[in-house]
Order: structure tokens, then C-alpha cells, then sequence
């Protein structure tokens, strides 16, 4: 791929954190970007230091869809190579979520992604890459998580939407099917497969961008996985607690 910057916006999760520092290694010039700017910059710093890049920290609250600060950051540089989204959250109690869950829980991972997504489109060059960090969670609704797991089908859809609309024409966009990763969303949960390790992922998230992947599962293994679980009679799905 040609020299570009990289915008990550969600830039201080546990995946995110590991996809920036995969990129840097490579010498690659990041725009990082999260709620937390203070740890944001930390992140940033961390960067230069270990890979002598240039790591710019920036703002960006999904809640208040201030996507524009970060076009502010882009001017006067050359088109984005890539940008990746990274931001999501999940209601801390499993299955049935309150209103005011549902409205955040819809929006930054479905609403938020797909307006900055949107709005920074402009910004990045046509031979380059978006990726859209979704989640198998998608894949077929679960009494654990249905509320954030049609949030990341709709974005998944999105993400196939857009990948459709640009063909030839613009950025490829790959959407990336998360099983299970040892993050700060998965701490403490009980009664569930083991995460992944973020740099293995990561690792694969690279690797499908390069591939030019439209859609890929990450870890691999969530693919079987999930076609098992898509194919699961219903008398049967419903007697499973997963």
C-alpha cells in the first residue's frame, strides 16, 4: 500500500491499541482518536517513541458525533490511507437493556460509526481502506446481548452496503467479524470461551486488508462457529443458554 496516514478512531481499546502498533512497526503515521483525549495522547506518545512515527491524539466523542474535529486535523495533510472504527459498547447487564441503553448501545455502534464514517469518506484516498470492527455477536440474536448484537448486524450490513456502493470507485471496506478477544469488554464475564490475544488479531486485521477481504471472522475459528450457530433448528437454539 502506498505512504498515507491512518485515522483509528476508538484508539484506545485493547484491539485498537494493538492494530496501532502493528501499523506503526510498518512506519506508518497514525491520527488516533477517542473520548479519553488525555489517555488518547498517551497512547500517541507511547508510539513515537517505540517506532519514531508521527502519532497525532484527537477527540472524538461518538455521543456528541463530533467526527468534524477530526476533518479539522486533516487539513492540509495529504488523503487518509485507511481509516478504522473501533469504538463500541455493550450494556452491563446481559439480555434486556432500559431505554436510555438501547439509544447508546444503537448508536455508538451502529449510528455513530456509520455518520463518521460517512462525513470522513472525502478525506480518504480511493485506493485506500476502511474497517468496521463488528462482532459475531450479529450473527444470530442471543438473549445475552440482542439489543448489541442487531446494533453490530446493522453496522456489518452497513459496512457490506458500502463496500457495495464504492466498488471500483473508492476506498475497499473490510468488516471485520470479532469473536471473543481478551479486552476491557470482555473482563470478568463468566461462562464464556476464553479471549483471544489483541495482537493475533490485529495481526489479522492487517493481513484481510491487505487480502483485500470484504468480510472477515477474527479469530478464524468464529467462522465454523457461527455457521453452526446460524444453523441451529430453533427448538434446539432455544433450549441453549449462549
Amino acid at each position: 500500500m502506498a505512504g498515507g496516514r491512518i485515522a483509528i478512531l476508538g484508539a484506545t481499546s485493547t484491539v485498537a491499541r494493538a492494530l496501532a502498533a502493528c501499523y506503526a512497526k510498518e512506519g506508518r503515521d497514525l491520527l488516533l482518536c477517542g473520548r479519553n483525549l488525555p489517555e488518547v495522547e498517551r497512547v500517541a506518545q507511547d508510539l513515537r517513541l517505540r517506532h519514531g512515527i508521527e502519532a497525532e491524539a484527537c477527540l472524538l466523542d461518538p455521543g456528541a458525533g463530533d467526527y468534524p474535529q477530526v476533518l479539522w486535523r486533516l487539513e492540509g495533510h495529504p488523503p487518509l490511507l485507511g481509516v478504522v472504527w473501533a469504538i463500541g459498547t455493550m450494556a452491563a447487564a446481559a439480555g434486556a437493556a432500559s431505554a436510555d441503553e438501547m439509544r447508546e448501545t444503537t448508536w455508538v455502534n451502529f449510528g455513530a460509526a456509520a455518520a463518521a464514517i460517512e462525513g470522513l469518506l472525502p478525506a480518504i484516498d480511493p485506493g485506500g481502506f476502511i474497517v468496521l470492527l463488528s462482532s459475531v455477536a450479529g450473527e444470530r440474536g442471543r438473549a445475552r446481548n440482542y439489543v448489541y448484537g442487531a446494533a453490530k448486524a446493522a453496522l456489518s450490513t452497513y459496512g457490506q452496503g458500502l463496500n457495495h456502493r464504492l466498488a471500483g470507485r473508492g476506498p475497499r471496506v473490510t468488516v471485520v467479524q470479532l469473536g471473543v478477544v481478551d479486552s476491557q469488554m470482555t473482563w470478568g464475564m463468566a461462562g464464556g470461551p476464553s479471549g483471544a490475544d489483541p495482537e493475533k488479531v490485529a495481526q489479522a486485521i492487517v493481513w484481510a486488508v491487505r487480502a483485500r477481504r470484504a468480510r472477515v471472522h477474527v479469530p478464524a475459528v468464529w467462522a465454523w462457529v457461527m455457521l453452526v450457530i446460524r444453523l441451529l433448528p430453533e427448538s434446539i437454539f432455544n433450549r441453549l443458554q449462549i
